[in-house]
């Protein structure tokens, strides 16, 4: 043993020495944009008790120290809109963070609706309208994409995540999300202002997987997922070797047989375990958690596709997902806009309402309509421009003070009448209009729940129903299909969300 001392206490000399140096996460990097007129965090890694000092190219400097765990986290005041600046981190290394930007900064996320790139990608994402030519038009210096790399961690909150900043050029843009690029150019032709753009999406998730654990934890909403979770993980290796002598078995079965054949034999399925991207909390822990303490404008999100399986719970897991992100941004007023679900084959329309009642009832919030630029078969609809810039629409209404329109017609009441029943809408800038001679989409029904087309007129600001087959109305429905070819819009050119009414009168 006295022959390995020597270098034993060399390796421990120079791990001291490694665990001197301060260490930045990822985010925090060359071409990083930093939210103006805010106080933000910057954060990283040092020696036990290391000073560590921060200086700034706008003339701010500041000190802090690790605590016993190697961790710093200081908070510094950011000034308004700034270009070509430089942050300076020094403790027992020396780490300068060059052309940083202070600007807006806002996160998108979701699944793959906002994982959609720009440019093609796969024959599932197969690039926004036009992409060749918009790919060569996204030449932007002042706007800075970062984007979170694909991760999972089912039972660990990480501290870092994969990925770097990185100029929005066309070499840089096309594997970046389309919904995101559209509405960060949005925001940074109308304010003229530098813009930051966080990509962490991954699709064919739920938003369970994007939750804190202890959000669900307790809540009842939640009892069978967390049992099926903490099931797959005690019983994976058990799991495994039944799945195994199983597979055997079918092997042998389905040896030498025809396709036809081998229809009479059913594959057994191999367990997922948690170590899957629809795993509670993995893409949080993995893919949020890391960026947490990184100060933005506001979030972003396009999902909903992956949890319509589960659409009754929607609005309270969509609800308490929006709640927790902002418990944890410290941020309780966190803006938070997303996309209702396009209308496609295989979405009830039961999910959109979900999406419709959160807007409804949780404050700062904003829903961004897509009935107009859906897709009946594909569920990655190629225009992105449209949900992108009709997100950009709400936050420069609500976030800026800019006096644009940000919403279609969303129903608010109903009136009936003896031989009529007329629908009053919010949000009917300019008053109502329909392209086409014809306003399709309305049904109605009596007490009996059985629905039958209407004909409905356009009077002002209201919409009028009537049918020759439904002579009481008690119920009105609007767009009410998994796919709804419907065409009712308000002056500026917003489509009304679809929707049913369950009062009586």
């Amino acid at each position: 043993m006295k022959y390995y001392l020597p270098y034993i206490f060399i390796l421990l000399f120079f791990a001291q020495y490694i665990c001197a140096e301060i260490s930045l996460p990822s985010i925090i990097s060359d071409n990083m944009v930093l939210q103006q007129n805010m106080e933000v965090k910057l954060w990283g890694k040092a020696s036990v008790n290391e000073s560590v000092s921060i200086k700034t190219s706008w003339g701010k400097s500041y000190q802090t120290s690790a605590n016993n765990n190697g961790k710093w986290i200081v908070k510094i005041k950011t000034p308004k809109a700034l270009k070509n600046q430089t942050i300076v981190f020094e403790g027992e290394n020396k780490i300068e963070i060059k052309n940083v930007l202070i600007g807006e900064v806002w996160l998108c996320s979701g699944q793959s609706n906002m994982e959609f790139g720009v440019g093609y990608m796969t024959r599932h994402y197969n690039g926004v309208i036009n992409y060749e030519e918009e790919i060569q038009k996204a030449n932007y210096p002042d706007i800075h994409l970062f984007k979170v790399e694909k991760n999972m961690s089912p039972e660990e909150e990480l501290y870092d995540c994969q990925g770097h900043w990185e100029v929005c050029t066309p070499e840089t843009i096309e594997t970046f999300s389309g919904v995101g690029y559209y509405f960060g150019r949005k925001l940074f032709q109308e304010l003229n202002t530098p813009v930051g753009l966080i990509e962490s999406a991954y699709g064919g998730t739920h938003a369970e997987s994007w939750t804190k654990r202890d959000v669900m934890n307790n809540d009842s909403v939640y009892k069978e997922l967390l049992a099926e979770f903490y099931a797959s993980k005690d019983n994976y290796d058990a799991d495994l070797i039944k799945y195994n002598v199983l597979k055997q078995e079918y092997d042998k079965q389905v040896e030498g047989l025809s396709k036809e054949e081998l229809k009479q034999f059913k594959k057994p399925s191999k367990p997922k375990g948690i170590n899957h991207k629809k795993a509670l909390s993995t893409l949080w822990n993995a893919m949020i958690n890391p960026i947490v303490d990184y100060s933005i404008k506001g979030v972003i999100w396009y999902q909903g596709e992956s949890n319509s399986v589960r659409h009754q719970d929607y609005q309270h897991v969509f609800t308490k997902m929006i709640e927790s992100w902002r418990t944890e941004f410290e941020q309780p007023d966190l803006p938070f806009y997303f996309v209702q679900i396009a209308p496609h084959y295989k979405q009830p329309p039961e999910i959109r309402e979900a999406q419709f009642n959160t807007w409804k009832t949780l404050d700062h919030t904003g829903m961004v309509v897509i009935t107009d630029v859906g897709d009946s078969t594909n569920i990655h609809p190629r225009n992105k421009q449209v949900p992108g810039e009709r997100l950009a629409a709400w936050a420069l209404s609500n976030d800026y003070g800019k006096k644009v329109t940000y919403s279609g017609p969303l129903f608010k009441s109903m009136k009936v009448n003896d031989s009529n029943v007329i629908l009053s809408f919010a949000y009917t800038h300019g008053g109502l209009y329909c392209p086409d001679k014809t306003i399709r989409g309305f049904t109605v029904a009596a007490e009996d729940g059985k629905f039958y087309p209407a004909y409905a007129s356009i009077k002002g600001n209201k919409v009028v129903l009537t049918s020759n087959q439904v002579h009481q109305i008690k119920y009105v429905r609007y767009g009410w299909d998994k796919y709804c070819n419907v065409n009712l819009f308000n002056g500026a050119g917003f489509p009304a969300s679809p929707f049913r009414s369950d009062i009586k009168h």
